[in-house]
Formats: C-alpha cells, structure tokens, sequence
C-alpha cells in the first residue's frame, strides 16, 4: 500500500475531520472511500464509451473485447445490459451466415 502526503490549510484539515468524525469514519477511510467512488465514475464512463463507440461502428468487435477484457458473450450482455445496440455486421458475415443457415436448414 502506498502513502500520500497532502498539503492542507490548517483550518481545512479540522473541518475535515470533524466532518469524518460526523460520519463515523476517519479522514484516512473517508479520502480512499471518496477516491474508490470517482474511480468507480470514471470507469464506468469509459466503459460507456467504448460500447457507444462499438455500437457505432466505430470500435471493431475484438478490439472492444480487449479495451474491456471480456469476451464476446460477456460484451453482447454489457449492451443489453446498458442498452446500446448491437453494430451492423459487415455484409461479408452477413452472406456467410446467410449461406451457412440455408445448409443447415436444407440439411434438416
């Protein structure tokens, strides 16, 4: 675990632990707690764009499972779950998956 050193007006600092002190807490748990909570922000406004950029066209499919680190079921439940779209297939996987569903159902 690392150590931060903070410069503070004297005055900052008491109103600062008196507030922490208020909501059962210390200044120590209170500033990691309020850090832990922007980070959680920020990473879900990261996330946000790399679907709505997926969602768009913009990101390919594998390169939005490496941004995210999942793989592709786990990035079609992300979408639903944050409700953007799935992207357009690129009209070659829609022919192969077209020809590939007219053998099955020819061979059924």
């Amino acid at each position: 675990m690392s150590t931060l050193t903070l410069n503070l007006d004297d005055h900052l600092l008491h109103q600062a632990k008196t507030y922490a002190i208020s909501q059962g807490t210390n200044l120590n748990e209170m500033i990691k707690n309020y850090l832990a909570e922007m980070t959680k922000k920020s990473d879900f406004a990261q996330i946000q764009t790399i679907l709505k950029q997926y969602s768009e066209d913009k990101l390919g499919r594998k390169e939005t499972m490496a941004l995210l680190g999942v793989d592709y079921g786990e990035l079609i439940v992300m979408m639903s779950e944050n409700q953007w779209p799935l992207p357009s297939l690129p009209e070659p996987d829609i022919q192969e998956m077209a020809t590939l569903f007219t053998k099955i159902w020819r061979a059924s």
